[in-house]
């Protein structure tokens, strides 16, 4: 059979029964005394200035949350201004050493890399440059399966460590392996901080780094295979 809905008296009478059977409910749930009208009379003071002290302490909760939105955005904006730099650098390089330079510079100068390494096909003119090795390796070695898709942050395998830093304890202790656009190759930036490229850490600028450094690699090596 259906049940009758309580009337407004027996609803009254519920609430005021579980209030007097949960007196600690205020002390428990503070936000509700936001959401209280409190009217100003006897025995009603320090009900009211507990509602003010949750009042304040919800005003500084949302100030701390606007000032660390406005930090990452400064931080944002800073990161932009980099990028922007880089890619100045990379339009005012016409020939490929020089721009491999200028990448390497506002890596280590601009991104914490402490760490590069570009791999990139065995045939791509980067290879034979005076100053390639160790920092150029050749696409066609990489161990493993293939490094696609979105930028990847953390500790590197074991085995792809050994293969791009041979020398003994040379492995960053983190790293960001950032695909070129194309599948052109792998640009790697490493450092011996563990906690600088984590796995949670956002990738928008690493793919814009990848973006730049793809173009820039892609239209001098293109240039340079050209028939003079």
């Amino acid at each position: 059979m259906p049940t009758t809905p309580p009337t407004e008296q027996e609803e009254r009478d519920q609430v005021l029964a579980y209030l007097r059977s949960h007196p600690d409910l205020l002390d428990r749930y503070p936000e509700l005394l936001a959401d209280l009208i409190i009217p100003h009379g006897a025995g009603s003071a320090s009900l009211i200035e507990r509602q003010v002290q949750v009042l304040r302490e919800r005003n500084l909760r949302l100030e701390g949350t606007l000032d660390e939105l406005l930090r990452h955005a400064r931080q944002n904006e800073a990161l932009l201004d980099k990028v922007h730099e880089l890619a100045l650098a990379l339009l005012c390089s016409t020939d490929l050493s020089a721009r491999i330079e200028a990448l390497v510079h506002a890596l280590v100068r601009h991104f914490h890399a402490e760490m590069v390494r570009l791999v990139l096909p065995a045939q791509h003119p980067a290879a034979r440059l005076e100053r390639a090795e160790p920092l150029c390796l050749a696409l066609e070695d990489w161990p493993g399966p293939p490094a696609e898709g979105e930028p990847r942050c953390g500790p590197l395998d074991p085995a792809l460590a050994g293969w791009l830093f041979p020398a003994p304890d040379g492995a960053p202790a983190s790293a960001a392996l950032i695909p070129l656009p194309g599948n052109l190759g792998v640009l790697l930036i490493g450092s011996h901080d563990p906690h600088r490229f984590h796995r949670h850490m956002g990738t928008a600028v690493l793919r814009r780094l990848g973006d730049l450094a793809g173009a820039a690699l892609e239209e001098v090596g293109a240039l340079a295979e050209a028939p003079q």
